[in-house]
């Protein structure tokens, strides 16, 4: 099975068809592992883990333990979503984009100018084979068993994308960020659920559509129900529906 999740409702919501989803008269809940017919791969489960990384990390926690109680052998997590872009002329409003490493940039030691993941004693996690501490890279749909058909999306060019908690809302802090990381894209789940994956032994393949520019923007330089609309693109890409 397949675990299909995103922040928000409205992000769930534009990538999956509502028929796919059983009727929720209150709308979709958080932190419920939800059934989810899909296409080539029969039944699958999709979760609404709510906003920001704390969110992300509990709401996976619980929905991947759900499904273990319940007996639901999953193979795999998909997580879809919005994201900002540092730089609209190379990464667009409304393009798709599959990440290839999320970096959490708030983890490790701060110096008073930055915070160093190697300078801190302790990483977030070890399987004996790696330490985990602020980067993870991420799958492709090729390590899922899929691959993209007909829609111009494609594991070729994997973008990186930095994962916070507080949105960059000044100029100094988005040239700042750029000029360490060199992302293409801030969200603020994504490091959070491919952590909660690999620590599942689950490979996670993310793709997100970008919906603003990181930072301040003018009214041009958003579009969110348009980024909201790209995402329904994802699963018939990947043969899912």
């Amino acid at each position: 099975m397949i675990l299909l999740c995103a922040a928000t409702p409205d992000e769930l919501l534009a990538a999956v068809p509502a028929s796919l989803l059983p009727h929720e008269p209150a709308g979709l809940p958080l932190l419920k592992p939800l059934p989810l017919r899909l296409g080539t791969t029969g039944q699958g489960v999709a979760c609404v883990t709510g906003v920001g990384p704390i969110n992300a990390a509990l709401g996976m926690g619980i929905v991947l333990a759900q499904c273990a109680a319940a007996g639901q052998r999953l193979r795999a997590v998909i997580h879809v979503g919005l994201a900002g872009s540092f730089d609209l002329e190379r990464w667009p409003l409304g393009a798709l984009h599959v990440v290839g490493e999320e970096i959490w940039p708030e983890y490790g030691l701060h110096d008073g100018r930055q915070v160093v993941a190697q300078a801190f004693g302790f990483p977030q996690w070890s399987d004996g084979k790696r330490e985990v501490r602020d980067r993870l890279n991420l799958a492709t749909a090729a390590d899922l068993g899929l691959k993209w058909r007909g829609s111009g999306l494609t594991d070729e060019q994997p973008v990186r994308s930095l994962t916070v908690a507080g949105v960059s809302a000044s100029v100094q802090r988005v040239q700042h960020l750029r000029q360490l990381y060199g992302a293409a894209l801030e969200n603020m789940e994504g490091f959070a659920v491919a952590y909660a994956a690999a620590r599942a032994g689950l490979p996670c393949l993310e793709v997100r559509s970008v919906s603003n520019k990181v930072g301040p923007r003018a009214a041009h330089e958003k579009d969110f129900p348009g980024a909201l609309r790209q995402l329904a693109r994802i699963l018939p890409a990947l043969n899912l529906v």
